[in-house]
């Protein structure tokens, strides 16, 4: 469960940046709050609106790369390939502020606080262009107020914590690849584990053909497919289901989508389906997992290619208790106001972002904004007229647009 994100210097973030998923004292929605185990509840939602160009998709790009970093590693030993060594494949290149002279020869920082297993885990990351500079982990059982250090990294030298030094862990490892990488690939250590696994757990969703075909190629088998069409029927999308064709290798690499019309069976590749018919499929597979494991999944524009009624029932998905058992979040960026609505949002999960004149954008929370008179953002407002209308700061333009009639 991700509690809180926060990071700087990272593409159009040029100052610190905070996405925090834990839940305000806000009343709506109670009943959709996931229990952190303390005092504490936490969002199983967050979207993100704001202008073209605003940094939306930046800040999920930050938090898939921390992501990426960690576990690109781990899964490709878990895939059968041989344990990372050098030469290796370096951790994805990050990206600074690039508008001044100053940040962009300093470092990114990234910061991720999540929760697994009855613990809070703490995780730091620096990196400047593929070199990671600083790293560190940290965890408290939830419902204490004092964390233990797991480890703690500047360059390639790495500081033990005392339960990781007791366990006799190694300091010798390939440093351009993160230290928990390392040591969940050659330690089977249950602190390790667990906070590994948040960031196995998250995913990234990046659309189009070739990248849905691999990701259903991977993830269907006949045994998945009922649960699946179940899925894309119950939004009016007529599929009786998929056959993943294997090469003479026995990889898996193309997938057909069966449809029954007047008694007859046929068969589409899955690249012949409607863009927003193939976009459900993907979505199909990864949600249903997530809520069943309790993942996290960041979608960029989840809209696109959706019909608002689809988009909104997603997002329901998430906020039903009775559906969403395991703890899971959506986080995602959209452009369709038609769902930023009170009957679908609490206020804390709304968020915007937008550049300001120094060309660095800007993350905020509705929940954070006042009205005129001081007082807070009603839980009853026309959330979206009212931005449309620029209230809430991430101006959509359309004022500059009117001036161009």
């Amino acid at each position: 469960m991700l509690c809180q994100f926060t990071f700087s210097n990272y593409r159009s973030y040029r100052d610190e940046a905070t996405l925090s998923m834990q839940a305000s004292s806000m009343k709506e929605f109670s009943q959709s709050l996931l229990a952190g185990g303390d005092s504490q509840s936490f969002l199983p939602v967050a979207a993100i609106y704001g202008p073209n160009a605003g940094g939306k998709s930046n800040l999920l790009e930050a938090l898939g790369y921390v992501r990426a970093a960690v576990a690109r590693p781990i899964l490709s030993l878990m895939s059968g390939g041989e344990a990372p060594k050098d030469p290796m494949p370096r951790i994805p290149r990050c990206s600074p502020f690039s508008f001044d002279a100053v940040h962009v020869d300093m470092p990114t920082e990234f910061e991720v606080y999540y929760r697994v297993d009855g613990y809070e885990y703490r995780y730091s990351l620096g990196v400047s262009a593929t070199k990671i500079v600083s790293e560190g982990l940290w965890r408290r059982k939830v419902g204490a107020s004092r964390s233990a250090t797991l480890f703690e990294r500047e360059g390639e030298k790495v500081d033990l914590g005392p339960s990781l030094r007791r366990a006799g862990v190694s300091v010798g490892f390939n440093p351009a690849i993160p230290y928990l990488s390392f040591l969940y690939m050659n330690t089977d250590l249950e602190a390790v584990r667990h906070a590994a696994s948040w960031f196995l757990e998250c995913v990234f969703l990046n659309y189009n053909s070739f990248y849905l075909e691999r990701v259903l190629g991977e993830m269907l088998d006949e045994g998945d497919s009922p649960e699946i069409t179940s899925f894309l029927k119950a939004v009016d999308v007529h599929v009786d289901g998929f056959r993943v064709e294997e090469d003479d290798e026995g990889q898996r690499h193309r997938v057909y989508v069966r449809h029954v019309v007047g008694g007859s069976q046929y068969e589409l590749r899955l690249s012949e389906e409607s863009a927003g018919t193939q976009k459900l499929m993907g979505l199909a597979s990864i949600l249903l997992n997530a809520l069943e494991t309790g993942g996290t999944v960041l979608v960029d524009e989840l809209d696109a290619k959706l019909h608002p009624k689809l988009l909104r029932y997603v997002i329901l998905l998430f906020k039903d208790p009775k559906v969403n058992k395991g703890g899971a979040q959506l986080i995602f960026t959209s452009q369709d106001v038609s769902t930023m609505r009170n009957d679908v949002f609490r206020r804390d999960e709304i968020w915007f972002a937008a550049r300001d004149q120094d060309e660095a954008s800007r993350l905020w929370s509705l929940s954070d904004l006042h009205e005129p008179n001081g007082n807070l953002v009603s839980k009853n407002a026309a959330f979206d007229k009212q931005y449309l209308s620029g209230r809430y700061g991430a101006d959509p333009y359309l004022t500059r647009i009117e001036e161009w009639e």
